[in-house]
């Protein structure tokens, strides 16, 4: 028998594991075919999950990458590096999930499969909410690496220091624990592919898990070099113009700090304009929406303040918020449409300048009013630029 946590996913003959606060759909459940239902806690998840997928984390090599930033980018170059070495990896985490960290029964369901496709390692991004929820109970980490811990996720955990423990807390388990400290003493022996000193780290941060898992340092080096970023971080997009457009999924403070220094610095070297577009999500952590206005208007020469994923709240407050954060709020360019923003930043670039557009990254879709829309910066920014070529012909 299969099962599902989620009532929408029942097909006929499923079990339907019910979490606290989920009996409202049990009858959902039961009307979509399940035949069974077994109410449990997370914990009693956890355990039965990997009781009925066979301990599959015990077969496998378990990497698992928490922090603020750089978890992707992480778990994306360890991956390639165990390819390099001839090894099987899979990852798990934003770019292939519906949360970056999926519930227990979810992600053990993907770690049988990969057992079972002869799979050898699996490498996974821990989020803070999936810590403090129990959905990593009963995995069995081999290796447990901290990027970094900065300021986000506060409308959760209502406090920078309950937000940090929760992350020690999951170092603190089983395993080889790395921690920042200790990856920033990792010497590289090749040139880093990407640009940026958070990408530096970044590797570091890779390198330091592949020499813990006792990979050939020359397989390290061939491999690493060739590494390639993944989709929306600092992912530049070009159609034949004469000024750089690049597209990043920071979305905190010091995300953001991290990509406008190394934007504003590859358009210094042309004597070109940084020009930042971004926004902040609703029904998230209000108290960095002002400091990552501060952090635009460090580093930015135009700012252009737009809508982000509102969810609930209206585009205009979360604006207002950003913009309550800038010294020079009159100077700030406001859309509430984002796909006006970029538009208007991409036809105001002029040649040798930089035009990054943060938040949103790989995602293809914008949440506004509770409704999913389709939307993906880079297909808008290829929009932008190919009118902007129309215009010169």
């Amino acid at each position: 028998m299969d099962y599902q946590y989620d009532s929408r996913k029942i097909k006929p003959g499923d079990g339907f594991i019910c979490l606290p606060g989920g009996e409202q759909f049990e009858a959902d459940a039961r009307a979509n075919g399940a035949v069974e239902v077994r109410r449990m806690t997370r914990v009693e998840m956890g355990d039965f999950a990997n009781a009925h997928f066979g301990f599959p984390s015990r077969h496998l090599t378990v990497v698992g990458v928490t922090g603020t930033n750089g978890k992707t980018t992480v778990t994306q170059l360890i991956a390639q590096g165990l390819h390099a070495a001839g090894l099987k990896p899979m990852v798990l985490g934003t770019l292939n999930a519906e949360l970056t960290t999926p519930e227990s029964f979810e992600i053990a369901r993907r770690m049988r499969a990969h057992l079972d496709d002869g799979g050898t390692h699996f490498v996974m991004e821990v989020s803070s909410h999936a810590i403090d929820q129990d959905r990593i109970y009963g995995i069995d980490f081999d290796v447990r690496l901290l990027t970094n811990v900065t300021q986000d996720h506060l409308d959760y955990h209502k406090t920078f220091e309950a937000y940090r423990d929760t992350k020690v807390r999951f170092m603190s388990g089983p395993g080889i624990a790395i921690y920042p400290e200790q990856f920033a003493q990792e010497a590289l022996h090749f040139e880093v592919p990407l640009p940026g000193r958070f990408n530096h780290r970044n590797f570091q941060a890779a390198v330091a898990v592949l020499r813990k898992l006792e990979i050939d340092e020359a397989v390290i080096s061939s491999g690493m070099a060739k590494a390639q970023a993944p989709a929306g971080r600092f992912e530049t997009v070009r159609e034949g113009q004469s000024f750089e457009v690049i597209v990043d999924y920071a979305h905190t403070p010091d995300g953001l700090e991290n990509v406008a220094t190394e934007a504003q610095l590859m358009a210094s070297r042309g004597l070109g304009r940084l020009i930042i577009v971004f926004g902040c999500g609703g029904d998230r952590d209000r108290t960095k929406r002002p400091k990552m206005g501060r952090v635009a208007e460090t580093y930015a020469d135009v700012i252009v303040v737009t809508s982000d994923n509102p969810r609930s709240e209206l585009p205009e407050d979360i604006i207002a918020e950003v913009c309550s954060g800038l010294l020079m709020p009159d100077q700030a360019v406001v859309f509430v449409d984002r796909r006006a923003a970029i538009r208007w930043a991409i036809h105001h670039a002029k040649s040798h300048d930089v035009v990054l557009v943060a938040g949103k990254g790989h995602e293809t879709y914008q949440i506004v009013g509770g409704e999913r829309h389709h939307f993906d910066d880079r297909e808008e920014c290829r929009a932008a630029l190919k009118e902007c070529n129309e215009s010169l012909d």
